[in-house]
């Protein structure tokens, strides 16, 4: 029985490379901010985050009270706040002209506020900020800028944990490899995971994304009956590999997973 509760949740956690962007999916406290945030209803102002561990370091792009160009800095730390949070001291610079020699000497940093940023869902947050006093509350989501594409076979190692089983020995924690096989074309994706001992499962998803970060919500059958509906976020990619979570429910086997992904294309 552990044998197929491994197959259960590892199949319909890979589900997860045919990622579409929404709202559904918790934070947690090790969601990766980095990337360009911006408010899709006024286009020309942004930020742009690097979260390294618990510090983020935050770039603001705005304009002055002339309209001219200007960006400010944060240092942010994570808190110990309910949902994910970052906080701390923001900094306007000023330096050499940069069409001339560069002198670091010329650099100055002054304090103006602060600023923190709440993760309220994987792709939208809650910037609030102020400059010489003047407090800044603004919405903001990820920023898209091109598509990412998986198409590849990949080698995945999958953590999982599942509850809710009608059969209590399919609950538990679990981890294991398998082979994915993924066909991307433009929103469609197309899929086949096969475990080590030839069984399979096959899953269908829209793809769309936000920013670095995609999720999918869909339907999957696998070769030994069990079928049922999924939800995988927080998926992103860099050159041959990709990383995610993902909830299912099977609605024939009554089980409620939870699980981690990592994927390779191996060289």
């Amino acid at each position: 029985m552990q044998t197929t509760m491994y197959r259960r949740g590892l199949c319909a956690l890979i589900l997860v490379v045919s990622g579409m962007i929404g709202s559904a999916g918790a934070t947690s406290a090790n969601t990766d901010v980095s990337d360009i945030w911006w408010n899709p209803a006024e286009d020309g102002w942004g930020m742009q985050m690097v979260n390294t561990g618990t510090f983020v370091f935050a770039t603001v792009y705005v304009y002055g009270l002339n309209g001219a160009p200007t960006w400010f800095t944060g240092q942010l730390e994570k808190t110990g706040a309910a949902q994910t949070t970052y906080a701390g001291p923001l900094y306007a610079t000023t330096g050499p002209y940069f069409g001339g020699p560069f002198n670091p000497a010329a650099v100055t940093a002054r304090r103006v506020g602060s600023m923190s940023f709440v993760l309220t869902s994987v792709s939208n947050g809650q910037l609030n900020y102020s400059v010489d006093g003047v407090p800044v509350s603004k919405l903001v989501q990820r920023q898209t800028l091109t598509f990412d594409n998986y198409a590849g076979d990949y080698n995945v190692v999958t953590t999982q944990t599942t509850t809710g089983c009608v059969n209590a020995v399919d609950n538990g924690s679990f981890s294991g490899t398998s082979a994915l096989d993924v066909s991307h074309s433009g929103q469609f994706m197309t899929l086949i995971n096969t475990y080590r001992d030839n069984s399979s499962c096959s899953y269908s998803g829209t793809y769309s994304q936000r920013g670095r970060m995609g999720q999918v919500a869909g339907s999957y059958a696998c070769t030994w009956g069990e079928v049922g509906t999924m939800t995988f976020f927080e998926m992103s990619n860099v050159p041959y590999m990709f990383t995610a979570r993902m909830q299912s429910n099977s609605s024939n086997f009554g089980c409620n997973t939870e699980a981690e992904i990592a994927g390779v294309i191996p060289r």
